[in-house]
């Protein structure tokens, strides 16, 4: 549970006006489910890291062939365009 508390004051200046002062305060606490003594804290998302490219090392990479297809391989499974996967030859 995230708690926010927001103060905003005016405050007089020497020069002649006022300014605005905003003061932001935030919380987090972390609500915990209790199973048999054990405490779980409980999730509202997960979120997963996007996947921005890939690089490939294999034996048999300096073949055209394999090349394509392990490209093709890795595209199928990740999404990724083609154009993100580098493969190269295992040394």
């Amino acid at each position: 549970m995230k708690i926010i508390l927001k103060k905003i004051q005016k405050k007089k200046i020497q020069v002649g006006g006022t300014r605005k002062v905003t003061e932001t305060d935030s919380k987090k606490e972390i609500i915990y489910q209790e199973n048999n003594g054990e405490k779980i804290p409980i999730t509202k998302s997960v979120v997963s890291p996007k996947i921005e490219g890939a690089i490939v090392t294999a034996q048999g990479a300096s073949n055209p062939t394999i090349k394509v297809n392990i490209i093709q391989a890795v595209e199928a499974v990740t999404g990724i365009s083609s154009h993100k996967i580098q493969v190269f030859t295992m040394s």
